[in-house]
């Protein structure tokens, strides 16, 4: 086979691996974008379940499972929340298992911390909070190991769920301290409103009064300010409430009404949450209860037992509007009343397993019926023992949790140690091996690569100077066309376009006065012929090097605008500026600046009054050009060369550029520092 039959075969071999290619890739990328397609149904929140259930299977159907690359990593993980998120626990299970798996063998710390985090939301769902704890955990240690901020504050935030439910409010507080930090520097105001709730009901619990109220007024400034909208409570009502709470566990009943009242008069309360509503009643009756005010008692707590009545919360908090019911009829003598409320009160508290609600109606129906008293003790105490043990129980039980996961991680921590020091040991000695190789090869190779070293270097030493040579001219060739397309724009084509606009009366106006004022303009035309032949000359500068000075030339130019156009010009100049210290083709850029956006005000701005204004300010010349037009929007982004013009011209000054307009006015301002000037 000759060298040309080799050739083509070559290539021909590599167009059809081009074209395999192109065709692999192109269906994986179809196949990814119909994953993401329907990843994006299946977390739509406003869907129904079943459908977005329906969506996140055939998103499952679709992902490679042989490839456990970055992207497949990140699809089982989106899949797995979805599921998470819908409460289809079976499919969840499945394909969390699936997620635990190939994030263990990629060792993909990020997917497994949110493995931990998503399999202990599962358990906080379904009220196993001891397993539900110790996921969490296990995902607060690998989310350390990342960046990923966000992760590790939901996990601290569920964690602050969770220790508060147990009753452990120090460590509730400084969960919820350590989420609401990484929140504050987000946008994410209703988490950060959570969370204040829970460190607020967290110092409230541990009679920290004064932080409290702190808190739920800070909880209750974000709900104001952001309207803040939660699904599940009434937040300004729910804030009102627990600083009530506070005062009356102070037995502050006069101020702890004024804020059950304030919750009140929210309108919007009795719709949106009104089990909250119920507690409300409750705590505005025991208030009324302490201070002997029965105005409006026992109505208030019927209303509260009918809010109550529509939710598992709800039952429980009613025992306490039984309770309620009991001492009020007490205190007006109507025993039968009070002992058929006490009684009711036990039933219901006993009914809804609520240890709580349980010991305090026994001990209310203790006060009220004397007869039976001492078996109200009596099973008060048993109750009580029983509930201090099992609460014991279960903060031992999350103690142990936290010790055995400590005592796990360190272990592991121990035995990567050792692995690492074995593999630094192997490393090292291959690493002395290899660098001898390489050192052997080195000198074998030096000698031979110093001469062609040499020729290279000659080689690219012409190409750099042929290169050099080229960009300049090809730098020198665009600054002059850049130049000259700016002056023919700011200068010329300006005054062609005010001459003909001015002319352009003639055509339908042709008395004597108007060709008298006309033939100005003609006049103006062969200054404009003198710009161009300045132009061609490169002697762009030369009407600033004459006898005529800048100001005269400024002056000139307003009795020209004042003369051709409706608009008033004045010009206003700081006499402290010595214009003979400034050179000339920065006098030109001031004045070509001028130019332009006065052409600009007579074209667009249908203004009546035009100041131009060069002051000096400490180190600065400061140029204004303001008008009383209809303004633009100096944020649009202009196809026009003239705005463009300007803001390089400035630029080029090393100047400052400020343009600020409305439907009044628009202003102009230029800072160019006066040591650059001269």
């Amino acid at each position: 086979m000759n060298k040309r039959s080799i050739f083509w075969t070559i290539i021909l071999l590599v167009s059809l691996y081009g074209c395999n290619t192109k065709t692999v890739d192109k269906e994986t990328q179809d196949r990814n974008d119909s994953i993401q397609k329907y990843l994006d149904l299946a977390g739509n929140n406003s869907l129904d379940s079943k459908l977005r259930n329906k969506y996140n299977s055939k998103a499952f159907s679709l992902v490679d499972l042989s490839k456990n690359d970055t992207l497949t990593r990140f699809y089982i993980n989106t899949i797995s929340y979805n599921y998470f998120d819908t409460n289809d626990w079976l499919d969840y299970k499945k394909t969390e298992k699936i997620h635990f798996q190939i994030s263990t063998v990629a060792e993909d710390t990020l997917n497994l911390a949110r493995f931990y985090r998503y399999k202990g939301g599962y358990y906080r769902k379904n009220n196993v909070y001891d397993s539900a704890y110790y996921y969490y955990i296990k995902a607060e240690k690998f989310y350390k190991k990342t960046n990923d901020q966000y992760g590790l504050a939901k996990v601290y935030e569920y964690k602050s769920l969770i220790e508060f439910y147990k009753d452990d409010y120090l460590g509730a507080d400084l969960s919820a301290q350590k989420a609401l930090n990484y929140y504050k520097t987000t946008i994410l105001i209703k988490n950060q409103f959570d969370l204040l709730l829970i460190i607020g009901n967290s110092a409230h619990n541990l009679k920290n009064y004064k932080k409290a109220i702190n808190t739920f007024n800070l909880a209750m400034s974000l709900a104001k300010k952001y309207n803040i909208k939660n699904s599940e409570i009434h937040c300004i009502g729910t804030c009102l409430n627990n600083m009530g709470n506070v005062y009356r566990e102070q037995k502050k009943f006069n101020k702890a009404m004024y804020y059950f009242n304030s919750a009140l008069k929210e309108k919007s309360l009795i719709k949106k949450d009104p089990v909250l509503l119920g507690f409300i009643l409750n705590n505005l009756s025991d208030c009324k209860l302490h201070l002997k005010d029965y105005s409006g008692l026992p109505n208030l707590l019927f209303k509260s037992i009918e809010l109550l009545s529509n939710s598992e919360e709800g039952i429980k908090e009613s025992t306490l509007s039984y309770i309620y019911l009991s001492n009020y009829y007490d205190r007006i003598k109507d025993s039968l009343k009070a002992l058929l409320y006490a009684d009711k009160a036990i039933k219901i508290a006993k009914k809804a397993n609520s240890p709580y609600y349980y010991l305090t109606a026994l001990s209310n129906a203790g006060s009220v019926d004397h007869k039976k008293a001492p078996y109200y003790i009596k099973e008060y105490h048993k109750k009580s023992d029983s509930l201090r043990f099992m609460e014991r129980k279960s903060r031992n039980q999350y103690y142990i949790i936290q010790h055995e996961t400590n005592e796990i991680s360190q272990e592991k921590a121990t035995a990567i140690k050792q692995k690492w020091i074995v593999v630094t040991i192997a490393g090292v000695v291959i690493l002395i091996i290899a660098l001898l190789l390489i050192i052997t090869l080195q000198r074998y190779k030096q000698n031979r690569m110093q001469f062609q070293q040499s020729q290279l270097k000659a080689n690219q030493e012409i190409y750099d100077l042929m290169f050099t040579q080229k960009t300049k001219e090809d730098s020198a060739r665009q600054s002059e066309k850049k130049r000259i397309a700016i002056e023919l724009h700011d200068g010329v084509l300006n005054r062609l376009a005010s001459t003909r606009f001015n002319l352009n009366i003639l055509s339908y106006q042709k008395d004597e006065e108007t060709i008298n004022k006309c033939l100005i303009h003609i006049e103006e035309i062969y200054e404009i012929e003198k710009e161009i032949r300045n132009i061609a000359h490169d002697l762009n500068t030369e009407i600033f090097n004459t006898n005529n000075s800048f100001i005269f030339l400024l002056n000139n130019f307003v009795v020209t605008q004042n003369q051709t156009t409706n608009s008033n010009f004045t010009i206003e100049t700081d006499s402290n500026i010595d214009w003979s210290f400034i050179s000339s083709e920065i006098k030109m850029n001031l004045y070509r600046i001028i130019q332009e956006a006065c052409h600009n005000i007579n074209k667009h701005a249908q203004a009546t009054n035009v100041l131009i204004s060069l002051v000096l300010d400490k180190n600065n010349i400061c140029l204004s050009i303001t008008d009383n037009g209809k303004g633009f929007d100096s944020n649009a982004n202009f196809e026009g060369m003239g705005l463009k013009n300007i803001k390089y011209r400035v630029k080029s000054l090393k100047g400052k550029l400020v343009i600020k307009s409305n439907n009044n006015n628009t202003s102009i301002n230029i800072s160019i520092p006066y040591n650059n000037l001269v």
